[in-house]
């Protein structure tokens, strides 16, 4: 199965905040969760607004790392 992700990244700090996948967001394990200020999505490390970023290539995405993923967000 091949989809393409969106990266989610802060403006100011550069940090990775997670990724789309399907219309869903995925915080990243180590990132925390997005503030919401004035209607707009904003970094949990240092408050700057976040951007989408395509990713450049298709991955392929293993139904192990499915799991994990949801793991991970259930864990947090």
């Amino acid at each position: 199965m091949t989809q393409t992700y969106f990266n989610l990244h802060c403006m100011m700090c550069g940090r990775a905040a997670g990724h789309v996948y399907r219309g869903r967001f995925s915080r990243a394990p180590a990132a925390p969760p997005l503030e919401f200020r004035g209607g707009r999505s904003r970094c949990g490390f240092c408050g700057g607004n976040v951007y989408l970023e395509a990713e450049d290539s298709p991955v392929t995405v293993r139904p192990i790392d499915l799991q994990l993923a949801r793991q991970a967000r259930q864990a947090s």
